[in-house]
């Protein structure tokens, strides 16, 4: 007598790191335990359109959990979430100086502001009420920028001096917050990305003045003798920039045919110094 063979399950375990299976829906489901706040423990669900996929998601969550760093849920904070995002997500995805930058951004400007809210509840109309009160707002009285100065010259002293944000710096700021919300509906944390419904407008390029013909060649000719008069002169004729200059090697240089090619730049970041990408 044979017996039936049995239907496998669809539930899979993929080396210890959590539990993986199709939903009735196509769509397949991983869920694991990862760190919460309050260095409590609880488990997590996420989705994705294939077996890798929600695994892949699942995976990212753990490995910043074993980091010690908390896995924020919709209920959380809007602040808990960017520093989960910044440290476990953002820090993969960005260069250095980029990351840098973020990290900045989202201390001096979106945690103050936006931090609070809960993550959940945050809506297109609290971000618009905020880049509006942003783009009035006198920095040396937001960040405190005078009462750490030796002099007092602006509110410390009684006389606002009005710096404000550029309109270039507002979007950027309303870049940074699109970018940390996309991810968060990625996650499925959230169903939209509410910063996507702002306008901020587009803001004019900043104009700069360059050198005339004359003034490039008096310039090069008081740089005569100077030892970075060769990169000035290839500056001036090829309108390259600092880190593209310094990225160059002899062998991206073609003399003959009077050509060169673009293969890297030299930056420097707080960690590994100077450093060619």
């Amino acid at each position: 007598m044979t017996t039936p063979r049995e239907t496998p399950s669809r539930r899979v375990r993929a080396n210890g790191d959590g539990t993986v299976y199709q939903r009735k829906d196509g769509r397949w489901e991983a869920a694991g335990y990862v760190l919460a706040t309050g260095n409590t423990r609880k488990r997590i669900r996420v989705y994705g359109t294939t077996r890798t996929e929600a695994l892949a998601k699942l995976t990212e969550k753990i490995a910043a959990s074993n980091r010690g760093v908390p896995v924020p849920s919709a209920q959380g904070s809007v602040s808990a979430y960017l520093t989960y995002w910044l440290e476990a997500v953002a820090v993969h995805q960005l260069r250095e100086n980029t990351h840098t930058r973020y990290t900045a951004c989202v201390h001096q400007h979106l945690i103050p502001g936006l931090g609070k809210k809960k993550l959940a509840k945050l809506t297109a109309k609290d971000v618009r009420t905020w880049l509006n009160q942003l783009r009035t707002t006198c920095q040396c009285c937001a960040r405190a920028i005078d009462a750490r100065r030796d002099q007092p010259r602006c509110c410390a002293a009684g006389t606002c001096c009005s710096k404000r944000l550029s309109p270039l710096t507002l979007a950027y700021i309303h870049s940074v917050l699109k970018s940390a919300l996309e991810h968060a509906v990625r996650e499925e944390e959230i169903t939209r990305n509410v910063a996507r419904n702002v306008r901020t407008g587009t803001p004019r390029p900043r104009r700069f003045e360059p050198l005339t013909a004359g003034e490039a060649r008096q310039f090069l000719t008081t740089a005569q003798g100077h030892r970075l008069h060769a990169l000035f002169e290839l500056a001036l004729h090829t309108g390259l920039r600092k880190g593209e200059l310094l990225g160059l090697r002899w062998e991206d240089l073609d003399l003959t045919s009077g050509t060169g090619s673009i293969r890297r730049t030299l930056q420097r970041t707080s960690t590994g110094g100077l450093t060619t990408l």
